[in-house]
């Protein structure tokens, strides 16, 4: 089975899977924004945005997205617990969605670097400058409750946002293979030598839009494949979205 989001949403995509106790694989994309969700007997067994694996992953790609290609590829059941119930999982899906559209009217992705302005005891974590997914390895939470945590704290006027994200300490050195993603960019292919980082490199005049876009086509099409990924590319592509890009 195949076809496009267009046509068919992907919640009556899950459920012809569901309801026909489908086991296999469903790959499916949003603009740059990959998914992967593996099927036993119409149960949802693992799900993954490229090396970002779980739940915690899945909840961020949207539940209705308005196109994108998709492919099912049934196979044999390799078992494997569910993620959460089928119908469980469908309602979690969509009301951590619009969480993570709320949270974003004031943070527009979980590498936005904070800072506080009054460190309280639970905040003090940002003194200095940190991510809120920093911030969530920091106090052992998931990524959505540091996320409300920080959504609080702009709010209330304690946290404010940074002209920053995590990943400005990336360091990228081109390997020499000249790909279609780098030819588009070729502002940048003398400076990704590995011995400044993506913060420096902003710094001596390339566009951030620009860095990101590059970014988000390396990350998509696996010409660059950085440790975390997954998460990154969907920081990245929420980071766009937050501006029409």
């Amino acid at each position: 089975m195949e076809g496009d989001l267009s046509v068919i949403s992907l919640t009556e995509v899950l459920e012809l899977i569901h309801g026909h106790r489908g086991s296999g694989v469903l790959e499916l994309r949003t603009g740059f924004l990959p998914l992967s969700l593996r099927f036993a007997a119409g149960e949802v067994v693992a799900a993954n945005i490229l090396d970002w694996e779980g739940l915690e992953a899945l909840f961020t790609f949207p539940l209705h997205p308005q196109e994108g290609p998709f492919r099912f590829r049934a196979g044999p059941s390799a078992g494997g617990k569910p993620l959460l119930p089928f119908p469980t999982l469908l309602g979690e899906w969509a009301r951590v969605n619009d969480e993570w559209d709320r949270f974003r009217t004031l943070i527009d992705s979980p590498s936005r670097v904070l800072e506080t302005i009054r460190p309280t005891p639970l905040l003090e974590v940002f003194q200095g400058g940190r991510s809120v997914r920093a911030a969530a390895k920091a106090w052992g939470v998931p990524l959505l409750i540091a996320m409300e945590r920080a959504y609080m704290g702009v709010r209330e006027g304690d946290l404010y946002p940074l002209r920053r994200y995590t990943w400005y300490a990336l360091r990228i050195r081109y390997q020499g293979r000249r790909g279609k993603t780098l030819e588009e960019f070729g502002q940048l292919q003398g400076l990704l030598d590995g011995s400044k980082n993506l913060g420096e490199v902003i710094a001596q005049g390339v566009p951030e839009a620009l860095v990101r876009r590059y970014l988000v086509q390396a990350l998509a099409s696996g010409e660059i494949s950085p440790p975390g990924r997954g998460w990154l590319l969907r920081d990245l592509t929420w980071e766009m979205e937050g501006r029409g890009a």
